[in-house]
């Protein structure tokens, strides 16, 4: 979908495959944005993890400053400021890169957490990042696909030929 050969020549294409477009585009979308809000938040976590060994907490303290950690006031995209799928929505389609990343986001490296060496720590934030940049600038590239179609979509309402 984000090959420009997928966008060229919209205006030629029939109304049923535009909508099929859209579609088929906004839920790699969608699928894009679940997986960058799951990269924010567990590189959250692990930050928090990180902050918490350098002060002497406990992962007491880390359990119960949860809440804080993924609230609101977190760097995460809200609903508000995207561009409104409904954040508790899981997507309709799979992701895969050829080496695995979408691990990074469904593995269990939250669950033996404390145990794991602070090496193995920084290197996951760091491939997190990573990651969650290069979901951020696929988005991007895909609300370019979505909104070339809308234009061509919404120019045939204009000009009444919507069928």
């Amino acid at each position: 979908m984000l090959e420009p050969a997928y966008i060229e020549r919209l205006d030629e294409r029939a109304l049923d495959e535009l909508r099929a477009m859209h579609a088929e585009s906004s839920d790699a979308e969608l699928a894009l944005s679940y997986f960058r809000r799951l990269a924010q938040a567990r590189t959250e976590i692990l930050e928090a993890e990180r902050s918490r060994r350098e002060s002497g907490g406990s992962v007491e303290d880390l359990v119960a400053d949860l809440p804080r950690i993924l609230g609101a006031e977190g760097g995460r995209s809200t609903i508000a400021n995207t561009r409104g799928a409904p954040a508790a929505d899981e997507p309709t389609i799979e992701l895969h890169w050829p080496d695995h990343r979408e691990n990074l986001v469904v593995d269990n490296i939250l669950t033996h957490l404390p145990a794991i060496d602070l090496d193995e720590l920084v290197a996951t934030i760091e491939a997190l990042h990573d990651f969650e940049r290069e979901l951020s600038d696929l988005r991007t590239q895909m609300h370019h696909v979505i909104d070339a179609i809308d234009r061509v979509i919404v120019s045939r309402r204009v000009a009444g030929t919507t069928g």
